[in-house]
């Protein structure tokens, strides 16, 4: 059985004018139909024919095949270490020994006692006895002889001038004592060369070991093979009519004509007109 979509909003078509001015928007409804004619709108599927087309399966690659490198192994013996000349030194050796030696000779320490200063007066001639010229007063009674000869002078002695102080003075003088210090002396440990060192020359011989060495023979290789696309078939719907809607008539309930014969197309009233 076909499947069929109905059209939710079927109506029964009154007159032509009156369906036209209610039909949707870009639907064109069925033109041969009359008056009291009802009529669904039903879809019809696509239809599709089998046929098989060719498709790649795997597409065209390179095969890559390597080889490993081959290598040769030879064992070389090699020189580790060169010949050499060492030296083994023998250190010296001492003995240890006990010895005074004088740290500090013997010496003299003199300690000074400062002098003993008293104070006392004493009568200093602060100007010494002096002869000076004086106005003639003494020697002679004669001021001016006359007017030619002036002013008559005498010399007289003048006693020294004297003065009292108090001057300090020595009562008892400096002393100085002497101490006599001995001789510091102080024991060390004293090491003494018994035998000298000496140094010996020594010959090292050269070392050698065996090595195993790998020498490239052939390097690694690859090899590329072109491989061609494969190919197969597969089956493949191909449409042959495309899907569609048609108008199928149908029993109008709003008609009296369909009242009584609704009950006969409930459970398929589309099945009759489709076949």
């Amino acid at each position: 059985m076909k499947r069929i979509a109905l059209w939710s909003a079927s109506a029964c078509l009154l007159a032509p004018a009156l369906a036209t001015a209610q039909q949707p928007l870009n639907l064109q409804m069925p033109a041969q139909a009359k008056a009291g004619q009802c009529f669904a709108r039903v879809l019809v599927p696509a239809t599709y024919r089998t046929e098989a087309v060719p498709v790649v399966i795997r597409d065209a690659h390179d095969s890559v095949q390597v080889s490993n490198p081959v290598f040769k192994t030879e064992v070389k013996t090699l020189q580790v270490s060169d010949a050499y000349k060492d030296y083994v030194v023998t250190p010296p050796t001492f003995r240890t020994e006990q010895q005074k030696i004088l740290v500090r000779p013997a010496h003299e320490r003199l300690r000074a006692s400062p002098a003993v200063i008293g104070t006392r007066p004493v009568t200093v001639v602060i100007r010494e006895p002096r002869l000076v010229w004086r106005p003639g007063s003494k020697g002679s009674e004669v001021r001016r002889i006359d007017a030619a000869t002036g002013e008559v002078y005498c010399l007289v002695e003048e006693p020294a001038k004297t003065a009292v102080m108090q001057r300090e003075v020595q009562i008892a003088p400096a002393q100085v004592t002497r101490e006599r210090i001995p001789a510091l002396e102080e024991t060390i440990e004293r090491r003494v060369l018994v035998t000298a060192p000496s140094v010996r020359e020594v010959y090292v011989k050269a070392e050698s070991r065996d090595v195993k060495i790998d020498t490239l023979v052939e390097p690694a290789r690859e090899v590329r093979t072109k491989v061609e696309a494969r190919m197969g078939t597969m089956q493949r719907d191909v449409e042959v009519t495309p899907e569609r809607h048609e108008w199928v008539p149908v029993v109008c309930v709003d008609t009296p004509e369909g009242k009584h014969s609704i009950q006969s197309h409930v459970n398929n009233p589309i099945s009759a007109h489709l076949g």
